[in-house]
């Protein structure tokens, strides 16, 4: 129960923090963090499309290094095509960087 309320407490400030990066190209309309699987499901609205984007990852990590913050995702599965092939080529094990204004929120999350 604890750790559901403290994923949804997550999910809702990941949601703010890509929509900040993503305004550009669209929004993210629903975002759902399960930090005990090690999930993430987010569907995004991306700019010109009728249909979201539905995007899965899986088996994503936390890391720290020189005092900065990393999420990485192991595997990334979209329900577009075209764009799962890229993600394995181009994003598979890539490092995200969190904003510093997250990393604390994460902490007393995770």
């Amino acid at each position: 129960m604890i750790r559901k309320m403290k994923d949804a407490l997550l999910s809702k400030s990941a949601k703010i923090a890509i929509n900040r990066k993503v305004r550009k190209y669209g929004s993210v309309l629903k975002l759902h963090l399960d930090s005990e699987n090690k999930t993430i499901e987010l569907e995004l609205l991306l700019d010109g499309e009728k249909e979201p984007l539905h995007v899965s990852v899986y088996h994503y990590t936390l890391s720290e290094e020189n005092g900065r913050h990393y999420l990485i995702a192991k595997d990334i599965v979209t329900s577009k095509a075209w764009i799962n092939t890229a993600a394995s080529q181009f994003l598979h094990g890539q490092k995200f960087e969190i904003p510093e204004e997250y990393v604390k929120l994460i902490k007393a999350v995770v």
